[in-house]
């Protein structure tokens, strides 16, 4: 057995505490008992069993099964073609985060790994007596991200569907937000940058948002220069070049078909609602 212990954790939120390798002798076996940490194992040849909840999962090369603290696990090598595992044991603020990000959800004690050369060849550059120097901190963390990061359990593909719409959805809003007012932008340029059919994103987004890509942007944009139309006295010219338009009377006229009035006639409106709530504010704190 090899096994290697790590003090003085670099890194509050996620952080490798023990790494090791053992070749198990037939029917070798530990527990029942708790952990205070997670420890992670991970088979690359032979057979064995793992109990956690009442629940047996038989494992093969390939596969891996978490122990997660105050949980009673047991696990025992096969008597005829015993196990040879690595493992690590880890902890910090975030590891339920991350492990959740990995869909290794606290019902999901094991699963199968997407890269087992990799995952071997990282375990064999950390279980080395020179990465325990301190220079090394970054490394080792290197490596056990890229080792976790190889791990998943079985979702079906309606679950990564819904994930995937959420995440372009998050990662469109952003987007706008920080480019709205650049007039050229497209929403084809959006999809490009992405990675995805224009056609494909466009439906991603309204089935998730319930409005088209550019109705979104339009949306933003109107929001932005209603607000800039109250709190600010630009001119209507100003506002449209900072919110996306270069053409004034385009702004103006795409204004005025979702609010109903003239970017001029909006401002002298609600600039007086907000005077008149900013003054009855004012005699109240009197």
């Amino acid at each position: 057995m090899q096994e290697y212990f790590f003090e003085n954790p670099f890194f509050a939120d996620f952080y490798l505490l023990t790494i090791g390798h053992q070749k198990c002798p037939p029917s070798h076996r530990f527990g029942p008992s708790v952990r205070g940490n997670y420890i992670l194992h991970f088979i690359v040849k032979g057979h064995g069993s793992f109990y956690v909840d009442g629940i047996k999962h038989d494992l093969q090369q390939g596969d891996f099964f978490l122990l997660r603290p105050s949980v009673e696990t047991y696990y025992e090598a096969s008597a005829t073609d015993p196990w040879e595992y690595y493992w690590l044991g880890f902890d910090g603020e975030k590891t339920n985060d991350i492990l959740n990000y990995l869909k290794i959800t606290p019902e999901n004690h094991v699963g199968k790994a997407e890269n087992a050369t990799l995952i071997t060849q990282r375990f064999e550059s950390i279980l080395r007596p020179a990465i325990l120097a301190d220079s090394n901190q970054l490394l080792i963390q290197q490596y056990l991200y890229e080792i976790l990061g190889a791990f998943h359990t079985q979702t079906t593909s309606r679950e990564l569907l819904e994930e995937e719409k959420r995440r372009y959805s998050y990662s469109f809003i952003q987007y706008v937000h920080h480019y709205y007012q650049n007039p050229a932008l497209t929403i084809a340029d959006i999809a490009k940058n992405f990675g995805l059919n224009h056609s494909y994103f466009s439906q991603v987004i309204k089935s998730e948002m319930g409005m088209t890509p550019n109705d979104y942007l339009s949306f933003f944009r109107m929001k932005e220069s209603c607000r800039l139309l109250v709190r600010t006295n630009k001119s209507v010219k100003e506002i449209a070049v900072l919110v996306g338009y270069e053409n004034p009377l385009t702004f103006s006229r795409a204004f005025k078909n979702i609010h109903g009035v003239s970017p001029l006639a909006y401002r002298v409106k609600n600039q007086t609602a907000v005077k008149t709530k900013d003054l009855k504010n004012s005699d109240i704190k009197q």
